[in-house]
């Protein structure tokens, strides 16, 4: 894991699902856990294999609220990267993805867009 990386996930978990167009829905997973205890062992096993894995960053589990555990990963992706959130409340486990691209945004196609990009107009008359 890189340390750059790891020191920035705060910064990139809260601005990510935010920047996001429509935020991500944490879909409910299949497993059944007995109780949040096992629910959260399950995160720390989730952890422990994502450690040497590729990722950029692994954080977690870390309590949100009662009842709220939580895990992130983040994994370089195309010009930005890809964020996978893993959420035990209470012995329900669920998870959610999405992706960050750290590109501007293109600005929107304006007469006043145009002409600032416009080079004939940044030309010297008098030349």
């Amino acid at each position: 894991m890189r340390a750059g990386a790891f020191l920035a996930l705060p910064l990139l978990l809260a601005s990510a699902p935010a920047a996001a167009e429509e935020e991500a829905k944490f879909v409910s997973s299949p497993e059944v856990f007995a109780d949040a205890a096992s629910c959260r062992a399950h995160l720390e096993r989730t952890v422990s294999a994502a450690r040497p894995a590729d990722y950029a960053a692994v954080r977690g589990p870390y309590s949100i609220a009662d009842g709220d555990v939580r895990v992130h990963m983040v994994k370089a992706e195309g010009m930005g990267h890809r964020i996978w959130e893993h959420r035990c409340l209470d012995k329900a486990l669920s998870s959610r993805t999405w992706a960050h691209s750290m590109e501007a945004e293109e600005e929107a196609f304006t007469v006043e867009s145009a002409a600032r990009t416009a080079e004939w107009l940044k030309k010297d008359p008098s030349k």
